[in-house]
């Protein structure tokens, strides 16, 4: 998976030099523009191109928008499957030549798919309640003599994820920020955010009778062998995620009828300028949210037959590139 995201990185750093090779704007802004002064600014700024004041007026603080396309995965307990499909619309305003503020909506889906068997699934009702047969602790007797029913059942973990966000954002600008340069073409920014997660996940567990799939001809995969196994998995699943993942209660919070959680957000950007009032960005956002679930998979391998909860939450992350457009 690491192999593929970086020759997508390569791909979308390919892309934005070649449009910036291509550029024929200068870039910029012209300093002698009044239309990027607001009246409130005119009378010092008509002073200054008369000689007749030291400094020039302060430009407006502009209006962008932008659209960005790019692959969501999920950091969690199931291996993800790279790349995805996820789409970003933001508006964004200045407040000031260091400081933005960004309100953005994103939405995709990031899927997943373990390399490794599981038997110690039992507590995850996705699972059980198909009717697969994991590993189980039995207690007997007046002494509760602990006992142990071995699975019959592997099961290889998946996932699809449907992702959304709604986000407050503020972005720092940390290139140019002694103004050492008039016309930028380049422009490098930080992210911190906060906003909600929704998102609703579906795994794989059943094929197209209804029928739970059997696993057990394929081994239990390593590092070494894992695409062959991943391989082997997807020629027995048929792809539908037509079982609700597992979820922490029914009195979780929902938003559009998907789970909700309130989300942080931090990431960088890098922007290209293509003329005066477009640019050309490459951005990867990650989110944290107090959610175990996103991938569907919280329980650990131990204990066997009586498995606890992993010790990690998930993340998520969103690299992208976009087109973005200045307004007034």
């Amino acid at each position: 998976m690491a192999s593929k995201k970086y020759a997508f990185i390569l791909g979308l750093l390919a892309l934005v030099m070649t449009a910036q090779a291509q550029m024929s704007a200068k870039g910029g802004t012209d300093w002698k523009d009044s239309s990027l002064i607001p009246p409130s600014r005119m009378a010092q700024h008509n002073e200054f191109l008369n000689n007749q004041y030291i400094f020039p007026a302060k430009p407006r603080n502009q209006w962008e928008v932008g659209l960005k396309l790019g692959s969501p995965s999920i950091s969690g307990d199931v291996n993800a499957v790279f790349p995805n499909f996820g789409f970003g619309v933001h508006a964004r305003k200045s407040i000031g030549y260091i400081v933005s503020l960004r309100g953005e909506f994103f939405s995709g889906t990031a899927k997943g798919l373990s390399w490794t068997g599981a038997l110690n699934y039992m507590q995850n009702p996705a699972w059980k309640n198909n009717g697969y047969k994991g590993n189980q602790r039995t207690y007997s007797g007046s002494a509760n003599t602990l006992g142990l029913v071995a699975g019959t059942d592997r099961v290889f973990y998946n996932y699809k994820t449907k992702l959304n966000d709604l986000s407050l954002q503020t972005l720092f600008n940390l290139s140019n920020i002694r103004f050492h340069k008039a016309e930028p073409k380049f422009g490098l920014y930080a992210i911190l955010g906060v906003g909600v997660t929704f998102y609703e996940t579906n795994i794989d567990a059943l094929n197209a009778s209804g029928q739970k799939y059997n696993f057990n001809s394929i081994p239990s995969g390593t590092w070494a062998t894992r695409n062959d196994t991943k391989s082997a998995v997807k020629a027995i699943l048929d792809g539908t995620y037509e079982t609700a993942a597992e979820s922490t209660s029914s009195s979780n919070a929902k938003f559009l009828g998907k789970t909700a959680r309130a989300s942080a957000t931090f990431g960088f950007g890098g922007a290209f300028k293509l003329s005066k009032r477009v640019n050309l960005a490459i951005e990867e956002r990650l989110s944290f949210v107090k959610d175990d679930l996103l991938d569907g998979q919280r329980w650990s391998a131990t204990p066997v037959g009586d498995a606890i909860f992993t010790s990690h939450y998930d993340t998520y992350n969103f690299l992208s590139v976009g087109l973005n457009i200045n307004i007034f």
